[in-house]
């Protein structure tokens, strides 16, 4: 939440300050100390900037981490001057007793983690830099100079590059400069896709830009926008990035889903007790009012704070409060909190509940393009599932690099862990690795109706392509909320079969009927440390193949999550092919002691398959085919390779089609027919007015069939007809995704 005060008066006060005791040859040059003034003004006018002036005069020891010493000391040196030897001091000492004797190697440990110590250390010195002795002050440069230099380039990017460019901005070294921040905007940007979505996987790219530990990565930026250069926050990738990071890379419960090296669904926003200690989440409101709301939310749901201060930092307070010039200082209040809605990304997709929850139901497709990793995993058009407060289906996920992982007596490979698709929620031919990390995307999809959707593709990492589909059938209608997957997989080679794999996120999975139901509660077994839970709730999830497969097989490895490795069955289920094609529909229903997961039946007739699915008087339909010929079920019939249809008392309420007709009824039609294929999803009960929902068309002529229809609405402009006649009528659709409207004779407004 931006500030909404006046700081116009501030500014005021800075410039006379100036005007009267002019600062000449005490500027850092990273520091600018006419900003001085301003930032002592904010921390007597405002009570979050007072509480991080306070924290920082309390936390102002000569003992302690190096990032609480030179962090806690540089502000309090700013904003205290009158006992700023007493800080100048302290830093001086952790100078001796830390900087002086660290020991810079070749991993992680030794590199990518130290260089947050040296951040904090660089940002003290330049504040301090003229109390010092000329030798001293020349000593101390000697020894970062050399530390920051023995910094790691080409892993754990940027870390090395953020601190020799911020090295040489402190030195004054301006060509030098710029051409390590060339370098460092390129290492920035190898870990977010345009539309903002990690190659890394979710719980990496979160620790990389959140913890208090990654300063050099998550912080430099910031610095960087104090400093003038204006091109992080504005930039679209970047902004992208942190919305992902908080609204959809996270559950609805504030951690974070299973892709590529993710640890575990660990916390990684820096928080003791009621104290935030990194910026990083706070400060979301420098890129969006979206990312600031759904940082709140994960904030909050993440670690249960409903209020909390900020740890009085310099490099905090840089972030927070900005430069006198610009004027803009930040604040936040977790009650902004909003949780993110559904969301298509070109690389992501995540399906949310429409009712804000940490309960909420949750379900997304990772599908990377174009840019991948070391931390990629094998994962094209995988899935990660949560709801009612628990991770519901799970990836392989990561302990270390090489780590193997070992419970219950049982090993499972790093390398099976991290290269290897059948380690998450993904379709394999033949049994087959994928051959790489990448697929096509997210091809097309809608959200914000009672049915939301999405296509992801892979012709890429597979010999054949697999096109997934997944329906999210939200609450409504006094039912709940499931989701629907199918799989469209063609083959290169005759004969091959297609595996189809589930990880619930639990030790044991219960068969309820072989090759068709399988129970997952979301618990832990006798003697199990994991998996990690976040609550009493203890919800299950019903997996029901609704196309019969050959096979399904029980499988076992090791689920990771540091320090919480559990042995778990997943099911691999196998099916046959005819014509090089397999379509496999699969029902995923969580319940929990409030949400009954509905009773399901399967249906098989023909070309296609699915499942019905009750739930008290409302009754759904799902199915799904080759989509090329004319099927019959009950009182519909249709031509699609998915078809979803709502009853309630045996009245139609809604349907979904991705295919090009569907007709309900025999007295009076309801539905359409296209001359070429779309996704069409139509609410037929919403209110009087006729019809309404969701259409994605490649340019189509359709005819649609409705009781009194008259005309045809998109993204409420009304479409010419072509033709009409009694309860139906002709409109062309042009290519795009809209709103639709059926509008009849007595609603023609």
């Amino acid at each position: 939440m931006r500030i909404t005060n006046n700081f116009s008066k501030i500014v005021l006060v800075v410039v006379i300050c100036l005007a009267i005791n002019p600062i000449k040859g005490f500027s850092g040059n990273i520091i600018d100390t006419t900003d001085y003034a301003y930032w002592r003004q904010l921390a007597s006018s405002s009570e979050m900037y007072g509480a991080m002036k306070s924290s920082a005069i309390k936390n102002a020891k000569p003992d302690g981490t190096p990032r609480d010493v030179f962090g806690a000391n540089a502000l309090a040196y700013i904003l205290d001057p009158t006992n700023k030897s007493k800080y100048i001091a302290h830093i001086q000492n952790k100078f001796e007793t830390r900087i002086k004797t660290m020991k810079i190697g070749t991993g992680a440990a030794t590199s990518s983690v130290p260089s947050h110590e040296l951040f904090h250390g660089l940002l003290a010195l330049d504040v301090i830099r003229y109390d010092l002795e000329p030798e001293v002050l020349a000593g101390y440069e000697k020894i970062l100079e050399e530390k920051i230099f023995k910094l790691v380039l080409k892993q754990w990017r940027p870390h090395g590059w953020a601190m020799r460019m911020l090295w040489y901005k402190y030195a004054g070294d301006t060509a030098n400069f710029l051409e390590a921040k060339k370098q460092y905007d390129i290492d920035l940007r190898i870990h977010f896709l345009p539309d903002g979505i990690s190659p890394s996987g979710s719980g990496y790219n979160m620790e990389r830009f959140n913890v208090k530990e990654r300063a050099a990565k998550n912080t430099t930026f910031d610095i960087m926008e104090y400093m003038g250069f204006h091109e992080y926050y504005s930039d679209s990738g970047m902004i992208n990035m942190h919305e992902a990071i908080y609204g959809y890379e996270n559950s609805p419960f504030g951690r974070c889903i299973f892709y590529g090296d993710s640890r575990g669904s660990q916390i990684a926003w820096s928080v003791e007790d009621d104290v935030i200690v990194s910026p990083t989440t706070v400060r979301a409101a420098r890129f969006s009012n979206k990312a600031y709301k759904y940082a709140m939310w994960t904030l909050r749901e993440g670690t249960g704070l409903r209020q909390a201060t900020l740890k009085g930092y310099l490099a905090s307070y840089i972030v927070m409060a900005g430069p006198a010039a610009q004027n803009n200082p930040i604040e936040f209040n977790i009650a902004d909190a909003e949780m993110a809605p559904s969301r298509i990304f070109d690389n992501y997709a995540a399906l949310i509940g429409n009712k804000p929850s940490r309960d909420a139901l949750y379900l997304s497709v990772q599908t990377l393009t174009g840019k991948e990793e070391y931390h990629t995993h094998y994962e094209a058009n995988a899935i990660g599932m949560a709801g009612y407060g628990e991770i519901l289906l799970r990836n392989a996920g990561y302990d270390g690099p090489n780590a193997d992982v070992s419970a219950g007596g049982l090993t499972t490979p790093f390398e099976f862990i991290h290269a290897h698709a059948e380690s998450a929620n993904t379709v394999l031919i033949a049994g087959e690795n994928h051959s790489g990390k990448l697929a096509d995307g997210i091809v097309e999809g809608f959200t914000g109706e009672d049915v939301e959707y999405f296509r992801a593709s892979n012709s890429t990492s597979i010999k054949g392509e697999h096109l997934r589909d997944v329906l999210f059938i939200q609450p409504s209608n006094n039912a709940n909320g499931y989701y629907v997957v199918t799989d469209h997989v063609t083959t290169e080679n005759k004969g091959d079969s297609v595996n189809v794999v589930w990880h619930p996120n639990t030790a044991k999975t219960q068969v309820i009927q072989d090759k068709t139901a399988y129970f997952s509660k979301i618990k832990r077994e006798d003697g199990d440390v994991g998996p990690v839970l976040f609550g009493e709730n203890t919800p299950v999830l019903k997996t029901f193949l609704g196309t019969p497969p050959h096979s399904v097989q029980k499988k076992e490895m090791v689920n990771q999550s540091r320090g919480n490795h559990y042995r778990a069955e997943y099911l691999y289920a196998t099916y046959p092919t005819r014509d090089n094609k397999a379509n496999v529909l699969t029902v995923l229903f969580p319940g929990d002691k409030n949400h009954k997961v509905g009773d399901m039946d399967r249906i098989v007739a023909g070309a296609y398959s699915g499942c019905k699915i009750k739930q008290g008087p409302v009754v759904d339909v799902a199915l799904n085919s080759g989509g090329i010929t004319l099927e019959q079920y009950e009182q519909e019939s249709f031509m699609g390779q998915d078809i979803f249809y709502r009853k309630l008392a045996g009245k139609l309420l809604s349907y979904f089609v991705k295919g090009t007709s569907f007709k309900s009824g025999e007295d009076m039609e309801n539905g359409f027919k296209s001359d070429a294929p779309l996704a069409l999803y139509m609410n037929t009960a919403k209110d009087d007015k006729g019809s309404s929902g969701k259409i994605i068309s490649s340019g189509a002529s359709v005819t649609f069939y409705n009781s009194d229809v008259s005309s045809v609405k998109l993204n409420g402009n009304k479409l010419t007809n072509v033709a009409s006649g009694e309860n139906w009528v002709r409109v062309r659709i042009p290519k795009g995704t809209y709103t639709i409207e059926l509008v009849n004779n007595s609603n023609t407004n």
